[in-house]
């Protein structure tokens, strides 16, 4: 069986690449859709959104996406990410080429078609096309089951977390600001006076922001002067800030997810959220500027967070190929010996804590797991 993993933006490429990196035999094709924010990347198909198919963009999307209908030759499954143009395209024009469908982070839904816009009616198209449906939550899984859309449904966590390591986590004096979502456009420069607002108020604390080049954003950045601002950073980069900061101000839908797992509370600029299960715990909605300011006092005060993570362990990866060899799609032969083999570990881990033996500890967490001549 052979895959087509698909994605056009660079959100969509973190929570692909774990997948792209563990799954031998598949195919990979990168849209364009995001061209300045993903470079050089190595791929089977690299498409163009070059040609001006129609005057608006979002169709134009589609309309550049639906012209290459070679990239399906020889394709079992096409796996698209999220609830992107891109990821809708490929959805859309896959069915129609007779491929049948993969959807990784199935199932979320803010149910409100204008707000994310369009990402709400990407996502549930795509749920009504797709064949496998890969959930991050029971959450989700219940969305879709409610919708009675067909097709198997797993529930594997957030890919997004799997390239993320907790290794270096505290807390200093710094706030990352990240807004750019097509929701605030309307009223970013709001946003913007009232971050800068709260920078001067809070002396103590520095507020930073790399901006993104959208020029509906760009054309605020003047209103920045205690704010520091910053060029775009790249993923890595962006996660080891959200590891030593005290709190996030984001639009993201992803930062929800990183900031639960890293143990970050973030105030979530948006009036709704398709990622309710860490709202209270790690996630604080603020539908409007005006509001900004009683949270950033609320969790300035109170920035620590000891809550589960609710969208996985950061081993998804292993979760969905066990989930598609079990859908009769013949991956990694090796995975569910290692998944065995990490469960055998943490049961003997328990068992020696339980004795209260520190060297049969040590002894049992020295093991070589995966060499099965130790057994």
């Amino acid at each position: 069986m052979k895959i087509l993993i698909c994605f056009g933006t660079r959100p969509e490429y973190i929570k692909v690449k774990s997948l792209i990196d563990n799954i031998p035999n598949i195919k990979t094709c990168f849209t364009g859709q995001h061209k300045d924010l993903l470079k050089n990347i190595d791929v089977d198909f690299l498409l163009s959104m070059e040609k001006e198919l129609s005057e608006n963009r979002l169709n134009n999307i589609f309309a550049n996406i639906f012209s290459y209908v070679n990239i399906f030759k020889d394709i079992d499954y096409v796996l698209v990410q999220g609830d992107t143009s891109t990821a809708c395209a490929i959805a859309l024009s896959a069915f129609n080429n007779g491929k049948k469908i993969i959807h990784l982070e199935a199932g979320l839904r803010s149910g409100n078609l204008k707000d994310p816009y369009p990402e709400e009616m990407n996502r549930q198209v795509i749920g009504r096309l797709a064949d496998i449906h890969l959930c991050p939550t029971e959450f989700n899984k219940q969305n879709l089951i409610k919708e009675n859309v067909s097709g198997k449904i797993h529930v594997v966590g957030n890919t997004g977390l799997d390239n993320i390591s907790k290794k270096g986590c505290k807390y200093n004096n710094q706030v990352l600001i990240t807004m750019h979502r097509r929701d605030n456009h309307h009223n970013m420069d709001k946003w913007f006076q009232e971050i800068e607002k709260l920078a001067n108020k809070y002396s103590d604390l520095e507020f930073m922001i790399p901006l993104h080049p959208n020029p509906k954003v760009q054309k605020h950045k003047h209103i920045f002067q205690k704010v520091k601002v910053v060029v775009p950073m790249c993923h890595h980069e962006l996660i080891e800030f959200v590891k030593k900061c005290k709190f996030v101000i984001s639009d993201s839908g992803g930062l929800q997810e990183e900031c639960s797992y890293l143990n970050k509370k973030i105030i979530v600029c948006r009036k709704t959220t398709e990622r309710p299960e860490s709202i209270g715990i790690h996630s604080f909605m603020c539908g409007e500027p005006e509001l900004l300011e009683n949270l950033v006092k609320k969790i300035n005060s109170n920035y620590k967070v000891t809550g589960e993570c609710p969208y996985g362990n950061g081993e998804s990866w292993k979760k969905i190929i066990t989930d598609l060899n079990n859908n009769s799609i013949e991956l990694r032969k090796d995975i569910k010996n290692e998944i065995e083999m990490k469960n055998m570990k943490n049961e003997l881990i328990e068992y020696a804590s339980s004795l209260n033996s520190k060297t049969f500890q040590n002894k049992v967490k020295d093991i070589d797991y995966e060499n099965k001549s130790n057994f």
